[in-house]
């Protein structure tokens, strides 16, 4: 059994370059951390080169690519059978720790034993002054999850306002080990994307609180398979220059119908349906004025697929 108080969960897919990065800033955090790697590629080649220098990371071959939320839960569920660390900390393998940031995370669940979830302050890897997640809600109107103040400044009041949420980003989620050991990870019907909005809202819905703590920092490279060159240009994911459009519309499309469905009740169920058909009817006449009909096709598909998965 791992001795450690916290196991950190990282899913790999061709990323070798980032995860490198990622393992040599936990291997400085100060509280010294268990890694658990999923390889969704599998078998990277790349990725055993960096491990050659972390032999105290255990690895997990992924038999295929799994997505984000059942690569995670494979790491997971090794976890909660092997150690018995007290958090688990899911961190993207793009992402990167402050020595001190797992420190504050365990120092925020000490001092809020109702949270189920940790959710630190994530910013830019390119520019720290810019906000990547201070702090999430849950978007009934879009059935996503909205960050007030994203792509502003990281120290805006707000993000640097320590408070209860209702949303905490995938990219960065501190978790209490009874949280995963009741509510058994993310939904294995996502692939990807709004899997962490439907944990979270499972999270809530089972009496945990989630706390954002901005004294926390993770540096995350944002939607690096959006961005032009080697730049920092933020096309955005709905841009109709998206060269993975098609799949961004396929996979929100699905998974904001499925998480509304087993979530939004009442008032918040009717802003959804509302609300979510005018945003969806804007965005695909956009993607037609564009010739963008992939993405068209796309969001026909996830919905086929929605109503196939809540039957």
């Amino acid at each position: 059994m791992c001795s450690k108080k916290v196991s950190v969960v990282l899913v790999n897919y061709f990323g070798a370059e980032d995860t490198a990065l990622c393992l040599e800033s936990l291997r400085a955090s100060d509280e010294p951390v268990q890694v658990v790697l999923v390889d969704n590629s599998p078998n990277d080649p790349e990725l055993e080169k960096v491990l050659q220098d972390y032999p105290e990371v255990h690895l997990i071959n992924a038999p295929e690519n799994l997505g984000f939320g059942k690569g995670n839960n494979l790491g997971i569920d090794w976890v909660l059978s092997n150690t018995d660390c007290e958090y688990i900390f899911i961190l993207n393998n793009d992402a990167t720790v402050k020595p001190d940031t797992v420190t504050h995370l365990i120092q925020a669940m000490e001092q809020h034993p109702e949270a189920g979830i940790v959710a630190p302050r994530i910013v830019f890897a390119e520019n720290p002054d810019v906000l990547w997640y201070g702090g999430g809600e849950v978007d009934w109107k879009r059935g996503g999850g909205r960050v007030p103040g994203v792509m502003g400044s990281a120290n805006a009041p707000l993000a640097m306002q320590a408070r209860y949420v209702s949303f905490a980003s995938g990219c960065a989620m501190f978790f209490r080990r009874r949280v995963l050991e009741q509510l058994g990870g993310f939904d294995p019907k996502f692939f990807m994307y709004d899997e962490d909005l439907e944990l979270s809202l499972r999270v809530s819905k089972s009496g945990w609180n989630i706390w954002y703590e901005p004294k926390t920092i993770v540096h995350h490279v944002g939607q690096g398979s959006l961005r032009k060159g080697e730049g920092v240009q933020f096309l955005g994911a709905w841009d109709p220059k998206n060269p993975n459009l098609a799949f961004y519309v396929y996979h929100i499309m699905r998974n904001r119908l499925i998480t509304m469905h087993k979530h939004a009740k009442g008032v918040n169920k009717l802003y959804f349906l509302l609300v979510f058909p005018l945003f969806m009817t804007i965005k695909l006449s956009r993607f037609v004025l564009n010739g963008r009909w992939d993405a068209v096709q796309a969001a026909m598909k996830g919905w086929k697929s929605y109503r196939k998965a809540v039957r």
